[in-house]
């Protein structure tokens, strides 16, 4: 079975994987507004993060079916935060960044 990996190399800040062309992270805070966008732009690849630094591919359909039910409302868009804070227990730290010369590369981290 070939299985492929997508990772978080927090040393360079980069996202590696089959694929991944060369890429910079995006030194941004985000609004929720803007994260709607760029999940909904067809040059787009996004990702969760569960552990460790471990990239989960997620399929545009499916975010954005899912939007409204467990993310919107999870998204935390400061630099700390509680799950405490949040109804469901869990929230998304998100972070981006720019690959080529114009796909865009979102993860939603996972906080637990």
């Amino acid at each position: 079975m070939n299985v492929e990996y997508f990772l978080i190399d927090k040393v360079k800040e980069e996202i590696t994987g089959p694929n991944i062309e060369s890429n910079i992270k995006i030194k941004k805070t985000f609004s929720v507004e803007e994260i709607k966008t760029l999940i909904e732009e067809s040059d787009v690849l996004l990702f969760v993060n569960k552990h460790d630094n471990l990239l989960e591919p997620i399929l545009q359909d499916e975010l954005l079916r899912k939007w409204d039910k467990e993310f919107v409302r999870n998204i935390n868009i400061n630099d700390f935060g509680s799950v405490d804070d949040y109804e469901n227990g869990y929230f998304y730290y998100v972070d981006v960044w720019k690959m080529g010369e114009s796909t865009k590369v979102v993860v939603f981290s996972l906080q637990h």
